[in-house]
């Protein structure tokens, strides 16, 4: 029975197995927690057979574990029967105990129930019989615990499952993006010959021309070299008619259009960039403040370049600090790309331009860059800074690193451009109401007052009167309007001139 349960046994860890599986080309059993801690940190194949093994080619034995179950019930029973035969005796009387009393729940022998005197009056029932009872209770919850073991095991598979589909659907992303980037790769390489085919042909013009030319002056050479004066002379006309139809062809006929070597990227956003020209730059220096630049809007976020013309703490009067600063934008951390360049002004040669590049992540109000961007007594004497108007001139480039992230801010822009609108419309609305409440009021006010009959004819509604009392009462509305506060004064006043007049 011993050996049978070494046979039982996962050939890893050496105890009884647990969720077993069992190798395809060896079939030895393993835990399943074993096999696959040894398939992804070691290596993809059986530990004893050394074969190539995957996780989903191992079989699920259900059967290995009910064996297992069934050996150690068999090693309970002999270790119970032996037991059984040195405990299951009367302390008193050395008998096998047979006998239950139900009255003191208690495991008694024949004689005590007879003649023991400690269980007068008291209720007995066979040992078995209770033994069987508690027998049958004790393997019901096993059951359950059985079923709730297999349950486990179920959901341990599904979690398992759910694992290698996850795994799956990013090989499948990766297989898709790759996909896509040859075709993005394939595209490129059509734009570069279409490109490429444009400027050989523009080449080969130019070089036919230059071999004519080539041949021709070598043509011209050797009649130098080798004629006389005479020969020469009758042949100089024809010589200076080939000069003549080469000349007729304009150079501006062989100026050719430039192919601009750009390419657009499919995956990765252009840079969205804007110049600062920092003026009276010796003026900026001696203040030792930081300078802003006009800001970059791009998609709701707001950029700008913070430059610390003397530098920025322990490089002060010794190097140029220039910062990129988010200073509106999503309330979450993002990485941005971003390259600062400043311009060479003594020859505007782009090559010689200063260019930082670098990616960060940001988030509103932090700054990110270069604290040593230049050194500060090269900047004249190199060509970055202008003695004449004395200038410095930076550009600066931002852009998200994936055309995903572009599209996530500007949904983020929409949506704050939309909840702005919605509470315009919403300010205009209470506007609208407040107008027609007081409109509404002024009418009431007008038609209470009774018409006073003991005017003067001069007095009387004619068109000077009437144009100064609709005057007025537009004066009273658009007072009421810009001023919700006052409303309530200016009626309460008018209330009491109409009270007085009635009194009147």
């Amino acid at each position: 029975l011993q050996s049978i349960a070494e046979v039982f046994r996962c050939f890893i860890c050496m105890e009884k197995l647990r969720d077993a599986r069992l190798c395809p080309h060896c079939s030895k059993l393993c835990c399943f927690s074993c096999i696959r801690r040894w398939l992804t940190e070691q290596r993809a194949q059986c530990p004893h057979c050394r074969a190539p093994l995957q996780l989903r080619e191992l079989v699920n034995c259900r059967w290995a574990e009910e064996v297992t179950q069934q050996l150690d019930t068999l090693q309970l029973c002999n270790l119970t029967k032996h037991e059984e035969n040195e405990k299951d005796k009367c302390e008193n009387h050395h008998e096998k105990l047979s006998v239950f009393c139900w009255t003191c729940k208690k495991c008694i022998c024949h004689q005590c129930a007879l003649w023991g005197g400690m269980h007068g009056g008291h209720t007995f029932k066979p040992l078995a019989e209770i033994y069987e009872q508690h027998v049958t209770k004790v393997n019901e919850e096993v059951a359950k615990l059985r079923r709730r073991l297999m349950e486990l095991i179920s959901l341990v598979q599904e979690v398992e499952r759910n694992v290698e589909a996850v795994r799956s659907a990013k090989d499948e992303r990766v297989r898709e993006i790759r996909n896509a980037v040859e075709m993005m790769i394939a595209r490129l390489d059509t734009q570069l010959k279409n490109k490429l085919i444009t400027l050989m042909g523009q080449k080969t013009s130019l070089t036919q021309e230059t071999e004519l030319l080539e041949s021709l002056l070598q043509e011209v050479e050797h009649q130098l070299r080798s004629c006389s004066k005479s020969e020469l002379i009758s042949k100089s006309s024809e010589i200076l008619m080939m000069f003549q139809q080469v000349h007729r062809k304009p150079m501006a006929s062989f100026v050719t259009t430039p192919v601009p070597p750009d390419f657009t990227s499919e995956l990765v956003p252009a840079y969205d960039s804007t110049t600062f020209v920092l003026e009276n730059f010796s003026t900026l220096r001696q203040r030792a403040d930081p300078v802003y630049s006009p800001p970059l809007q791009v998609s709701g976020l707001c950029w700008r370049l913070k430059v610390y013309p003397d530098g920025n703490g322990v490089v002060r009067g010794y190097y140029l600090s220039v910062f990129l600063e988010l200073s509106a934008g999503l309330p979450e951390t993002s990485k941005y790309e971003y390259r600062v360049e400043m311009v060479h002004q003594s020859t505007n040669d782009p090559t010689k331009n200063i260019i930082r590049e670098f990616a960060s992540d940001f988030e509103v109000g932090e700054c990110w860059g270069y604290n040593r961007f230049f050194r500060l007594d090269l900047l004249a004497n190199e060509g970055y800074l202008n003695r004449q108007n004395d200038t410095v001139i930076l550009r600066f480039q931002v852009r998200s690193p994936t055309f995903f992230q572009k599209c996530r801010d500007q949904h983020w822009y929409i949506a704050q451009l939309e909840a702005a609108q919605t509470s315009y419309i919403q300010q205009i609305n209470n506007l609208k109401e407040r107008l027609a409440i007081e409109l509404s009021r002024t009418q009431k006010s007008r038609g209470i007052s009774p018409p006073d009959t003991h005017l003067s004819p001069q007095n009387d509604d004619g068109p000077e009167t009437r144009s100064k009392k609709s005057g007025q009462s537009t004066e009273v509305l658009l007072e009421n309007v810009a001023a919700p506060g006052l409303v309530r004064d200016s009626k309460e006043e008018e209330e009491e001139k109409i009270q007085h007049e009635d009194f009147n």
